[in-house]
Parts: structure tokens; C-alpha cells; sequence
């Protein structure tokens, strides 16, 4: 997000931050969603590769 946006959404009460400050995650937490979200994209493309040949 650009400054510009994130200082017009803050100066009308909006909070921005991290989807991890949101879900208050501890670091770990962050790391495991992180890995789960590339492994789920990996196999994602992996059939799109092997159905689409």
C-alpha cells in the first residue's frame, strides 16, 4: 500500500496493520500459515501442469 492511502485511511479512523497484528499471531504462527500458503500454491500449479499438458 502506498503511504499516500495509508495516510488518508488512517486520518478517517482506520487502523493498518499485518494480517499476523490482526489475527494476533505469535512469529510461529506467521511461519506456519506462510509455509502452508507455498505449499498450497506449489500443488496448485503443479495440476495445472499436469492437467493442461
Amino acid at each position: 500500500m502506498d503511504q499516500a492511502k495509508r495516510e488518508r485511511l488512517e486520518s478517517k479512523g482506520w487502523r493498518v496493520g499485518t494480517v499476523s497484528d490482526f489475527l494476533e499471531l505469535t512469529p510461529e504462527e506467521t511461519v506456519f500459515v506462510e509455509i502452508k500458503l507455498a505449499l498450497s500454491q506449489n500443488l496448485k500449479q503443479r495440476r495445472r501442469t499436469i492437467y493442461h499438458q
